[in-house]
């Protein structure tokens, strides 16, 4: 129920779309461009990292007051029929949203590491793109299940107010280090040096 109510949001139908997009654009430029087998791993990066941050439009959604919303669709009654409460409700939006934002990053990169494979037909190639496609998928379940935690608590912290406090908590701390030129940790820098480190590991 909670992953077909979520299917509804504006977020989640504009990061589905953008992925798609994302991963054709960069799994074309990896099957035209020369024959350079650390090509690869450096259009994956860039493909990731826009995965990444579209993502987060996602995750705007799921910061939303979803309890009231399905409240209003007749959903949490139902769930109730059926024998779940509250608490297992909201675990499931959790799931459902851990889902739906790590597959906004996980489309696109399988894209490009099952092209890179195609492209790139030797032993070396092959193994590249293997890795590229495991790193992917962890990634992504990683990175879903972080940002879905995060939206999900923020909307139960300030139910009216869930997208400006996730706003705050993963781009305040990386905004301040930006404009003072100082290291400041950060969800998206975590995530930026993490997909930096495994981008290096196939070459």
């Amino acid at each position: 129920m909670s992953a077909r109510s979520q299917r509804e949001l504006w977020g989640i139908r504009l990061t589905r779309l953008y992925a798609i997009g994302i991963g054709v654009s960069y799994s074309v430029l990896v099957f035209t461009a020369p024959l350079d087998r650390g090509l690869a791993p450096r259009l994956w990066l860039k493909c990731l990292t826009i995965g990444s941050w579209v993502a987060g439009i996602g995750a705007l959604s799921l910061a939303r007051d979803l309890v009231a919303r399905d409240t209003s669709q007749g959903l949490t009654g139902l769930a109730r029929l059926r024998g779940f409460g509250a608490r297992e409700l909201e675990r499931a939006r959790v799931y459902a949203g851990a889902i739906k934002l790590g597959s906004t990053v996980a489309v696109p990169g399988a894209m490009v590491a099952l092209m890179a494979l195609l492209r790139f037909r030797t032993a070396a190639g092959a193994a590249t793109a293997l890795g590229l496609l495991l790193f992917t998928l962890a990634y992504a379940a990683l990175f879903g299940s972080t940002l879905s935690v995060l939206a999900r608590a923020c909307s139960r912290a300030l139910p009216g107010r869930g997208r400006l406090l996730l706003l705050a908590v993963v781009l305040g701390p990386w905004l301040l280090a930006s404009g003072i030129d100082v290291h400041l940790p950060s969800i998206p820098g975590a995530f930026s040096w993490l997909l930096k480190r495994l981008a290096e590991s196939p070459r």
